[in-house]
């Protein structure tokens, strides 16, 4: 794998004492933001080209060096692990500590002292106290007291300062002394400048405050705290600032919970959900209403307002509010339907792949046009998920915003958070699920029905008659479908066969879940749950499909299908839409429906010949 570490030297330039004096290092960062490792790095790769242009080698060496030191990702999370390897990397990744030769390192511990710059200082003091061997605390020390030299203004927090003065926290509590004084010093600085924070740089006080909550620092001083943050809530009126006003009434919570004053944590509990319910009202009072957006602000205080406990719900009347909120959002869920902007593309001609499936199926035996309608479509998890990761990453709005998911009557029936492309896979793995269901095969499968499986279909109906019998001797040919169900599967498949889909999607759905369940029964899986009282509940599909056994007895594709079509929010939803009679006239008769018939013709008949060839090679 290779680092720009590898290509920068590979020349092996010596690293000269001299060279390093003479470099101006002030005079560089001027025009580079200083609470920017990112902005440093660049600034000092640029100054590296220049002084090799010029032939000054020995000094490029060096600012390539340090350009590396600062290119590291810090995270805060593990002590010991303060920069990580970055996840998923391949073919080229950011330098790591392990990158640096031993000769490197000792170069950077006879300099790093003599750098003015704190972040930067820090940043070499810190990657030394990670990699020498053994340890020396001076290292450390110099670390946090380079950190901690940044100063707690709202710009340089937003910038490096967030994770520095956290790193020097863990870097105090690594080092366990009883008699350093340091942690105290910055509790006193962090608390001095949440106190003394003002509103117009928005979340910097709240930040503050929740890096004193996570550090377990403050303790003694919660209420006064928690009476800052309650004060500075109160200030954010518009319409701009109530996600602030939210989040800084969520702080006070939890800091008067501290405190021991349950009553003013609770009271802040409910502020912060009114506060959701002010900006949903003022988002209906623009002169462009966004109905979908006061949806989801409802929906937030509703969740805020479950967090009371029972104890306090009389006398706040939680319970009513909910209800209240409840239709709130079920009335904005309509009306955020006639806010919705339909975007029409040129038209896709697809009268070719018509003529081709036609073509297919067209003058043969009715078994043989029956296999040949199954195999019009297929589809390929792998390409699907590679497809969406590509999309997700080439565009900007999936990478800033997370999505929501309406239903047909405007029900918000799943969120997913933005995608990050450097967070771990199974971080993103529900972006990734709504782009492959929405987009990728949701399209194909819209493309699948109308360009293809209804052409041909019409074309099978005009030169074959095939009787509801005919269907339910098929079935029972099906090793996959359960024998006592041959006759429900047959009529099933023999109405959507006449297109009656309405019908045949109603007998299907049903079906589907329990070929699922005794296929796993087959293979020794306990499909029910014990409830508490201690019966036994046989579970539904969407739990089903979950069992690692179902891609054993199904394949990866078909599981993926299934749970696209009939268990995800994020698509058809038909098990859930059927079972509970969410269906309307026109949506029982979609191209979803109709995709579904067509998936269980095909996984009758893949059935079939699977279990053909198996007998012909025995």
């Amino acid at each position: 794998m290779a680092t720009p570490h590898d290509s920068y030297f590979a020349d092996n330039i010596e690293l000269v004492l001299e060279a390093f004096n003479e470099i101006e290092w002030e005079a560089i960062l001027d025009d580079s933001p200083r609470n920017d490792y990112s902005s440093m790095s660049h600034a000092l790769n640029v100054a590296a080209t220049k002084s090799e242009e010029d032939g000054r080698h020995h000094h490029g060496r060096i600012l390539r060096l340090i350009s590396d030191a600062c290119s590291m990702r810090l995270s805060v999370e593990k002590l010991n692990d303060p920069f990580p390897h970055p996840p998923g990397a391949s073919g080229w990744r950011p330098t790591i500590p392990s990158d640096f030769t031993e000769a490197e390192l000792e170069f950077l511990a006879n300099v790093y002292e003599s750098i003015s710059i704190p972040p930067l200082r820090g940043r070499l003091a810190d990657l030394l106290w990670h990699r020498h061997k053994p340890r020396k605390k001076e290292f450390a020390l110099s670390a946090i007291d380079s950190y901690t030299e940044l100063p707690l203004d709202a710009d340089t927090w937003f910038g490096v300062g967030e994770k520095c003065w956290q790193r020097a926290m863990n870097l105090c509590r690594m080092l366990r002394d009883p008699n350093d004084d340091r942690l105290n010093k910055i509790e006193t600085s962090l608390v001095n400048a949440l106190l003394s924070a003002s509103t117009e740089r928005g979340f910097h006080g709240h930040m503050l405050a929740e890096t004193l909550m996570d550090k377990k620092l403050a303790r003694g001083r919660s209420a006064e705290i928690a009476s800052k943050l309650e004060s500075m809530a109160g200030e954010f009126e518009d319409l701009e600032t109530f996600l602030a006003r939210a989040g800084y009434f969520n702080a006070a919570s939890k800091w008067y919970c501290l405190s021991g004053d349950v009553k003013k944590s609770v009271d802040m509990t409910v502020a912060e959900a009114e506060a959701h319910e002010k900006e949903a009202a003022a988002r209906i009072a623009l002169d462009s209403p966004s109905h979908i957006v006061a949806a989801e602000c409802l929906e937030k205080a509703i969740q805020v307002y479950r967090c009371i406990p029972k104890t306090h719900r009389n006398r706040y009347q939680v319970d009513r509010r909910i209800r209240d909120l409840g239709l709130r959002i079920s009335e904005y869920g309509r009306k955020a339907q006639d806010e919705m902007v339909t975007y029409t593309t040129p038209g896709i001609d697809v009268s070719h792949l018509a003529n081709e499936a036609r073509r297919l199926v067209g003058g043969k035996p009715v078994l043989e046009a029956l296999r040949a309608l199954a195999d019009l479509h297929r589809v390929d998890v792998k390409q699907l998920r590679e497809a969406a990761i590509k999309n997700l990453s080439r565009f900007v709005f999936p990478r800033a915003f997370g999505s929501a998911f309406l239903s047909h009557d405007g029900r918000v029936v799943d969120r997913t958070a933005a995608y990050d492309e450097s967070a771990p896979s199974e971080e993103n793995e529900d972006a990734i699920r709504a782009t492959m269901n929405r987009f990728h095969y949701g399209f194909g499968l819209q493309v699948a029905v109308g360009a293809r499986i209804l052409p041909a279909l019409d074309l099978l109906n005009a030169e074959h008659s095939m009787t509801e019998a005919d269907f339910i001797d098929l079935v029972l040919r099906s090793p996959i479908v359960p024998k006592d169900r041959a006759v429900l599967w047959g009529k099933a498949l023999y109405q959507g066969f006449n297109q009656d889909f309405v019908t045949s999607i109603h007998m299907l759905t049903p079906q589907i879940e329990n070929m699922v369940r005794v296929l796993l029964k087959s293979e020794g899986v306990d499909t029910t749950y014990r409830d508490e009282n201690g019966l036994r509940t046989e579970k539904g599909l969407s739990a089903l499909i979950e069992y690692p056994e179902a891609k054993d007895v199904l394949g990866e594709n078909l599981v993926y299908e299934i749970k696209a079509v009939f268990c995800d929010q994020v698509g058809p939803n038909l098990r859930n839409n059927v079972a509970h009679g969410l269906l309307n006239d026109e949506e029982c008769d979609s191209s979803e429906s109709v995709y579904a018939w067509w998936l269980a013709l095909k996984i009758v008949l893949d059935s079939i010949l699977e279990s053909t060839s198996e007998n012909a090679n025995e």
